[in-house]
């Protein structure tokens, strides 16, 4: 039996607000996954710091999530969220999660001591679990979304298939999407070094009812020296403009109270899910 930890329900709404199914990527991810995070970065702003201990790489810094759109009737619509991240040179991590206001919901993952807490900062509570409880989750939500992913291929492929007998789609070859990957080098944000990778993917004329060929870009900031994203820019005509950055980036040692429970704060009993093992 394994254990399945139930995600905050910010975590939710921000996964809906992307638009995107990429999860954590695992120590060792599939092929598939890290083909779908490298021209996406959703699973980079849920999981930040996804599951490897940094050391000696303190920082704090703000962390924001800008979204615009232009409607077709010439509104404009524009929001941002705002959290926080801190790590300590122990590989302690604090994620304040993005939100429209104060932060509601925190994670500390004391990668020493081997337990992660849910703080809810309005209602005063913490949850405690293991660690290892948190990674069993995120393989099984991984195998779960490979397994999704894999079955719409396999839909959209088929549905492919019939639109050619029938002589209503385009070949195969112009309905495939095109992927480019290019480095723009380093440069420098907020103090520290970022590689720079833009990646293009091109919608053909067709593939969903478009009389024309559109791109979906994407801007990639990594820094080694944080073994964390930095910045990322995504533009897609469909939905607007995504900018997801780091600001104010302080490479000091945050205070060691960060990364505990509040002493004011009450134990809440943590909502566990038991299920079988998937394949």
């Amino acid at each position: 039996m394994k254990t399945r930890l139930s995600s905050p329900t910010v975590i939710a709404c921000l996964i809906v607000l992307l638009a995107v199914s990429a999860v954590a990527i695992l120590k060792q991810p599939t092929a598939a996954a890290e083909e779908r995070t490298r021209f996406e970065f959703g699973s980079e702003i849920e999981h930040p710091f996804a599951d490897k201990a940094v050391k000696e790489a303190p920082f704090s810094a703000q962390v924001s999530l800008e979204t615009s759109q232009t409607l077709a009737n010439g509104v404009h619509v524009a929001n941002k969220r705002t959290g926080s991240l801190y790590r300590d040179s122990e590989g302690r991590t604090r994620q304040e999660f993005l939100r429209d206001g104060a932060p509601e919901n925190v994670q500390i993952n004391d990668r020493v001591g081997g337990v992660l807490y849910n703080l809810n900062m309005f209602r005063h509570t913490f949850g405690k679990v293991n660690v290892s409880t948190v990674a069993v989750n995120r393989e099984l939500e991984e195998r779960k979304r490979e397994r999704e992913h894999s079955e719409r291929e396999h839909a959209e492929r088929e549905q492919m298939e019939r639109a050619k007998a029938i002589g209503v789609a385009h070949s195969e070859k112009s309905l495939e999407p095109s992927r480019r990957v290019e480095s723009l080098g380093v440069k420098t944000y907020e103090g520290v070094a970022a590689e720079v990778t833009r990646f293009t993917v091109t919608i053909p004329a067709g593939m969903q009812g478009n009389d024309k060929a559109f791109d979906i870009v994407t801007e990639r900031w990594y820094s080694s020296d944080l073994n964390l994203l930095v910045m990322a820019k995504r533009t897609d005509p469909r939905t607007g403009e995504m900018i997801y950055r780091l600001s104010n980036i302080n490479r000091s040692e945050p205070s060691a109270s960060l990364f505990e429970p509040p002493s004011d704060f009450n134990v809440s009993e943590e909502k566990i899910e038991y299920r079988r093992n998937e394949k």
